[in-house]
């Protein structure tokens, strides 16, 4: 199955985009900087681009797993496109890349959206009986709830 169904596997994405991102832009880190595979690979004529991508779409993928906004999809695909094409560019853009951390963001950014957002295991028709619906439904009624809420189901 391709979609998250329960909070188990919500909990899986979150390690995957995690381990993703600690592989891509932080494997060997000196303070707030850090340099990964993305930065290493860089300077191999084509793998940069190769793993930069490959990186990318697994960050999409989770995103699309864990049932992400497409909007949310579409800024991480523009984010991994410029770290991808950036890494193209003879020295200048070697340099660039090591330095613009393009999985960390798109990491950062998904992890924030599913943070932002209520999960329900099951169908909008199993949940709408929970007292934890009825209560989410009357914060967003009453303006208080802003964030999205994803059945499972």
């Amino acid at each position: 199955m391709i979609f998250a169904r329960s909070h188990i596997d919500l909990h899986n994405i979150r390690s995957s985009i995690e381990r993703t991102k600690k592989l891509s832009d932080n494997v060997v880190g000196i303070g707030p900087l850090g340099v990964g595979l993305d930065g290493l690979l860089t300077w191999i004529p084509g793998a940069g681009a190769i793993y930069s991508l490959g990186a990318g779409l697994l960050i999409i993928f989770d995103g699309l797993r864990a049932r992400a906004a497409p909007m949310v999809l579409l800024q991480i695909f523009a984010i991994i496109a410029i770290d991808a094409l950036v890494g193209e560019v003879p020295v200048a853009g070697k340099i660039a890349d090591l330095l613009f951390t393009g999985h960390k963001w798109s990491a950062d950014l998904l992890m924030k959206h599913m943070g932002d957002t209520i999960y329900f295991e099951g169908t909008r028709k199993e949940a709408v009986g929970t007292p934890e619906y009825r209560d989410v439904l009357s914060r967003i009624r009453a303006g208080k709830e802003s964030r999205r809420v994803v059945f499972l189901g």
